[in-house]
């Protein structure tokens, strides 16, 4: 399985709440395989906190995953889950942010539907409360933009994920809540996600 190249701060209203700016062009992290967790074809999957006792979001974003011509060929909600424990003490420290960003089952996904263009709407929502909301055209890098930076920068393969940035919104989960995410485009449900937090 391959991994997932992650924008960085790809949503102005997402990168104030945290405190930060956008940038001029797309920034990228990395999660590796181990970190993504497919859902079955009902958009049944989990959330694995790991460290229960530490500060983990939710994080929604649009995934889209790339076929032989490395083009995107499917997309699907997901969640990008962070530990901002970890994340913040790498930042105090100078450290990388894998153990933030990058740990075991931390990429989860929905259900796969083939590509097609924006714009679509993501939303999620946490024990049945809408906590994340948005159009992918609020995105500052659009696809196309973010797929021309990463193959200036990267070798692309087939089977890559490219998770597109998330909103605001962003809230922390406990064992026992229940996500629940969906990719729509106007009426039409294209994508969904329902995992249960432990």
């Amino acid at each position: 399985m391959n991994g997932a190249w992650c924008v960085f701060r790809n949503y102005a209203a997402h990168a104030a709440e945290i405190g930060g700016d956008v940038t001029e062009r797309p920034l990228f992290f990395l999660k590796p395989p181990s970190a993504i967790v497919e859902a079955d074809s009902e958009g049944n999957n989990f959330v694995t906190l790991l460290a229960a006792d530490e500060h983990i979001d939710h994080e929604l974003e649009m995934a889209v995953r790339l076929g032989d011509d490395l083009q995107p060929e499917a997309m699907c909600v997901a969640v990008d889950t962070t530990n901002r424990t970890r994340q913040g003490l790498a930042k105090q420290k100078g450290w990388p942010w894998l153990e933030g960003k990058g740990f075991r089952g931390s990429a989860v996904m929905g259900t796969w539907v083939p590509y097609r263009e924006g714009p679509l709407d993501i939303s999620l929502s946490l024990n049945g409360e809408v906590r994340q909301q948005a159009r992918t055209d609020l995105m500052v890098h659009d696809v196309a933009s973010l797929l021309s930076t990463l193959g200036e920068w990267y070798d692309l393969s087939p089977g890559d994920v490219v998770f597109t940035g998330t909103p605001e919104g962003v809230s922390p989960m406990s064992p026992g809540d229940l996500v629940e995410a969906s990719l729509k485009d106007g009426d039409e449900v294209l994508s969904t996600l329902r995992a249960p937090v432990q």
